[in-house]
């Protein structure tokens, strides 16, 4: 008997059948690259900003995309090996492999070229930005030459380049470098909203104006429960309306993380089922057994002070209440400190390694199932 495929994709770009449409907004993103203009999409993590990117683009007809992940990158030579990467995949399509390795060959400082990608050889300087960004842009150059029609070039997680050695020296030079080209309209990508909006809204900053920012937001409720419905069909499990409601709160609307949800539970549950409730905390109990050691490992490891421990728990029992006084009295009283200085800083700290983010106000966890484990399994710490 042949497997049912999972229908559910929770760790990459979604497309064709997978990928839940946005009409209305997929014909704005659609009608301003069309007509030349560079935009930005900004949203909370996971919640679809990339698959909808692609989506579009790889459905406008007479163009060609420059797809450029900075998600990794920790310095300059890592921003201009994503670009020259993203480029040479682009002209091995448009051009002779040999051609590609001839054009590299040709510029300082010196590239290694193989299948895997491009990037700077042993003996290169890695440290002066203007001359590894130079060749970057040799390349998106050399891209537009050997294309025909327009090119739209996708900087995913773009945010990122703010926090590299030199950010603001380096999106000066990119910015200088861009405003130059043509036939190339750019559309950045980026999920920690206050770093977007200082990048494009900033006045002090070099890409000030340089995109009209586009405001990413959670898919309707109805709309994905539509689409998950559907595909616990093909399996023939039914998913109630009210433990849907319920994923979808816990979840905070985070299409990505309700995926993961929904992919174990098409995995663990038989043909025919009825995901109710109890359903929904058997497969909450599958993804905590998978995670547990991970999950302990955060609030009994020498990773997070004692009060960033605290305050993660204190975040997961107080993030239903919308008017949470984080800078009061009785927060710094449970979180054991003295001031809102201290709640700040870990606020900050937790930020940084990607525990918690900021969304509309409020903070959510990156990993809401982490929450709902220490919200069943906390310690006392």
């Amino acid at each position: 008997m042949n497997k049912i495929k999972n229908p559910f994709i929770d760790d990459s770009i979604v497309e064709g059948d997978d990928y839940c449409p946005r009409k209305n907004l997929e014909e704005r993103v659609l009608n301003k690259l069309e007509s030349g203009h560079n935009l930005t999409l900004i949203g909370d993590r996971r919640i679809g900003k990339t698959s909808t990117a692609h989506y579009v683009i790889d459905n406008m007809k007479g163009f060609s995309k420059v797809d450029i992940d900075l998600y990794h990158i920790m310095e300059t030579s890592d921003i201009a090996e994503s670009i020259m990467d993203a480029c040479k995949k682009v002209l091995d399509k448009v051009w002779d492999s040999k051609k590609v390795f001839d054009f590299a060959g040709r510029l300082s400082p010196k590239l290694d070229v193989t299948d895997a990608g491009v990037s700077f050889g042993l003996d290169s300087s890695k440290k002066e930005y203007k001359k590894t960004l130079n060749v970057a842009f040799e390349f998106l150059n050399e891209v537009v030459k050997r294309t025909h029609g327009k090119v739209i070039v996708l900087f995913d997680e773009f945010q990122v380049v703010k926090d590299v050695k030199n950010g603001d020296a380096i999106l000066k030079y990119m910015r200088e470098k861009i405003q130059k080209m043509t036939r190339v309209s750019f559309l950045y990508v980026g999920s920690i909203r206050h770093d977007m909006d200082h990048i494009f809204r900033d006045q002090s900053s070099p890409f000030f104006k340089q995109a009209e920012i586009v405001y990413f937001e959670h898919i309707g409720a109805d709309i994905f429960f539509e689409f998950v419905d559907k595909r616990f069909q093909k399996k023939k499990i039914t998913i109630k309306r009210e433990v849907y409601d319920y994923l979808y709160r816990i979840c905070y609307g985070v299409t990505g993380d309700m995926q993961t949800f929904c992919r174990v539970a098409f995995e663990s549950l038989p043909e025919k089922s009825n995901l109710d409730f109890e359903e929904l905390f058997y497969v909450l109990e599958i993804i905590y057994k998978n995670e547990q050691k991970y999950f302990k490992g955060i609030l009994d490891g020498k990773e997070l002070t004692r009060i960033q421990k605290n305050l993660l728990i204190q975040l997961a029992q107080n993030m239903e209440q919308v008017d949470v006084k984080y800078f009061g009295k009785y927060f710094q009283q449970i979180i054991g400190v003295k001031s809102p200085g201290a709640i700040t800083n870990a606020l900050i700290a937790l930020e940084k390694k990607q525990f918690i983010y900021k969304s509309d106000e409020r903070y959510c966890y990156s990993n809401p199932f982490f929450k709902e484990w220490v919200l069943d399994y906390r310690l006392v710490i």
